[in-house]
């Protein structure tokens, strides 16, 4: 896919040491994706092997076309390739340390992605609500879907290696943007936007606190007992009732979500603007331009803000250069609108607006447009401390910008400050009511993160350069970028072990399901073997984050009600899901018939989870038994 995608790259890139060819890979891989999802959007073709295969050939085949005349030294790419395979080897061998598919959103993503490699057309069915499609940003797992589908290897499989795949391209990606900007910077760049965390390792070298609670500031508690007592997430919950995490933390967690998905498609666009704006001589196509909207709108179907933020970055530039300001602009939102158009049809917001954080009391519980000011107590500010905690150390890497006179930089740092100070202020409006500005501070910090990681690893190089100069500015950023660094010594340790041969388990990520509920992989698999398209089954309708719900989410077989609060933020409204998990209930007890006719359920599941959660007679009338594992039973219903 890469090698398809390397055409356009090289026309883009082609002033890049290797022509674009890291950036090339996403390239491919979105291109192929976006190609396949627009055909069975528009219900042209169904999604499948063939499907993909034409997509490629065609999208390969413009790129020849188009091929940039530049002469290119195969030697680089060849030492690039390596580089690229060492690392999706690396990280997939430390994520055969730990290769369970259990735990946070895992059951989501995967449940996604079968839905997605099981669909004809899009959108596909939700695993968790019979008869309604997937109500949320899955472009991301549709990439997934897509390479599933390619290689023919099992989702348990592909689901870990694509975790490999993303720290590769991660890596190799932000280090060919370090490259471009300035040579030396690019390892750095690499280590800090992949591995690096922030300054909350401080808390290493104090006694510690309960997870939980609201943490004591650092330089009363310190300590030499805190670093066998150091737990690593607290780095990304430390402003108390927030989120603010970073790739480094995902790719050890493990979770194939959208913001982790985002990571290379962010990094494209990042790629873009140094292209673009990084030489001020530079004048961007209009092709260009339609180019980035596109991948603007990849962004949004991924992770919805993402889109909006590297657009708003691209307009802001383009308004500084002033070339073509109005044109530029509107190509750019029209495209990046055609883009999206076929996801937004089917697609409904689940933020009502924007809101006010600590609103005046005079305008409590009242609205103008979009804005929402809330009651009272919707307010919570970050201490400037924790703040500081979390990003002193971009903050200091960015002051050295204001005598290295990088403008492209400058700008982005100010526009990243923009990010982190937006949630202080205001926060897009969903269904939490205590975290209500979590998920803003969570998607606007991740890409600050992301771009100032960069932008630390160009100062800090810059500065090295004229080490006699900058020794100062240097001294104070060494303890700093020490606390950065040291993040994965914890993170990696804690969630996989001892990095070892002997403590390898592999990449098959469901070993845990087959042997903690082998009835329900019994059931898994034989609906993988015998149900057709349009088949819904019924079992326990559970809460978020709990094993319940797990054959329809690895089967990719929908299920009347699935985890509530994700279905609860997904429908826009407790009401609808708590009805069905009342219907739920009702069909268990009451042996009810009617309701089985109207969510249409061929399947009925009875098993462990079932006979703990209801109370069901001993006669069961729903149907006749076709299929018998242990202690849970298949009906059919006729």
């Amino acid at each position: 896919m890469g090698l398809i995608g390397w055409p356009l790259a090289r026309k883009i890139f082609w002033s890049w040491e290797d022509q674009g060819y890291l950036m090339a890979k996403i390239i491919g891989i979105a291109g192929i994706s976006y190609g396949t999802w627009l055909l069975g959007s528009l219900k042209i073709v169904p999604f499948g092997y063939t499907t993909i295969l034409v997509v490629a050939a065609i999208i390969g085949g413009i790129g020849i076309v188009k091929r940039s005349p530049e002469k290119i030294s195969w030697k680089r790419i060849i030492v690039e390739e390596v580089i690229f395979g060492i690392l999706l080897l690396g990280w997939s061998f430390i994520k055969g340390h730990e290769p369970t598919i259990n735990g946070l959103e895992k059951f989501m993503d995967f449940g996604f992605t079968k839905s997605i490699i099981d669909t004809k057309f899009f959108p596909p069915n939700d695993m968790w609500f019979a008869g309604g499609t997937i109500n949320y940003y899955y472009f991301g797992h549709l990439m997934l879907a897509v390479a599933s589908k390619l290689t023919g290897l099992d989702l348990g499989y592909t689901f870990n290696l694509m975790l490999g795949t993303l720290f590769a391209l991660t890596a190799t990606m932000s280090w060919s943007i370090g490259r471009k900007l300035l040579p030396k910077s690019a390892l750095l760049i690499a280590f800090l936007v992949t591995l690096g965390g922030n300054l909350q390792t401080i808390y290493a070298f104090t006694s510690g606190y309960a997870g939980e609670a609201s943490p004591p500031p650092f330089w009363t508690i310190l300590s030499k007992g805190g670093w066998e007592k150091y737990w690593y997430p607290n780095a990304t919950r430390f402003i108390p009732f927030t989120i603010h995490e970073f790739p480094s933390y995902s790719f050890v967690v493990s979770d194939i979500h959208g913001h982790v998905m985002d990571i290379p498609l962010a990094l494209l666009a990042i790629g873009l603007i140094v292209e673009f704006f990084g030489d001020e001589k530079r004048k961007t196509k209009l092709w260009e331009v339609g180019i980035f909207g596109i991948v603007c709108g990849l962004m949004f179907m991924t992770n919805a803000l993402d889109g909006p933020i590297y657009l708003g970055l691209f307009l802001l530039l383009t308004l500084i250069k002033r070339s073509e300001v109005f044109l530029k602009t509107g190509i750019l939102i029209i495209i990046f609108g055609l883009t999206t158009l076929p996801f937004l049809a089917t697609f409904k917001s689940f933020v009502s607006g924007i809101g006010v954080n600590c609103p005046p009391a005079i305008l409590a519980d009242t609205k103008i447009g979009p804005i929402l000011f809330e009651g009272i107590d919707k307010c919570q500010r970050s201490p400037l401390w924790m703040w500081l905690v979390l990003w002193g150390f971009f903050v200091y890497a960015g002051t050295a910008l204001i005598w290295q006179k990088n403008k492209l930089l400058v700008v982005w740092s100010i526009f990243c400050l923009g990010l982190l100070i937006f949630p202080e202020f205001f926060y897009f409006k969903d269904i939490y009511p205590q975290h209500f500005r979590s998920n803003t501070m969570f998607k606007l910090g991740y890409q600050a993160f992301i771009m100032m990681a960069i932008v630390a690893g160009y100062t800090i190089s810059k500065a090295i350069e004229n080490i006699s100069r900058w020794k100062w500015w240097l001294l104070g950023m060494t303890p700093l970028l020490f606390l950065v660094m040291i993040y994965p010594l914890f993170s990696v340790k804690s969630y996989f072990g001892s990095i070892s041969i002997k403590n390898y388990q592999g990449l098959w990520g469901l070993t845990w399901l087959q042997n903690k509920y082998p009835d329900d992989w019994a059931v898994i698999q034989w609906l993988e073997k015998n149900k057709v398209d349009g088949d819904v089954i019924l079992e326990a309708a559970g809460d978020s984050y709990t094993d319940y719900n797990k054959i329809s989410a690895f089967s990719g077989t929908p299920t009347v009600a699935g985890w509530t609060v994700h279905e609860w933020l997904w429908r826009g409204g407790y009401s609808i899901i708590s009805a069905r998990n009342e219907d739920v209930k009702k069909i268990y007890e009451n042996n009810d018939k009617q309701l089985l006719i109207k969510y249409r359920v061929k399947f009925v599941i009875i098993g462990e989870a079932e006979k703990k959660k209801y109370d069901i007679p001993k006669l069961i009338t729903l149907g006749r038994p076709i299929f018998n594992s242990g202690e849970t039973t298949i009906y059919i219903v006729e």
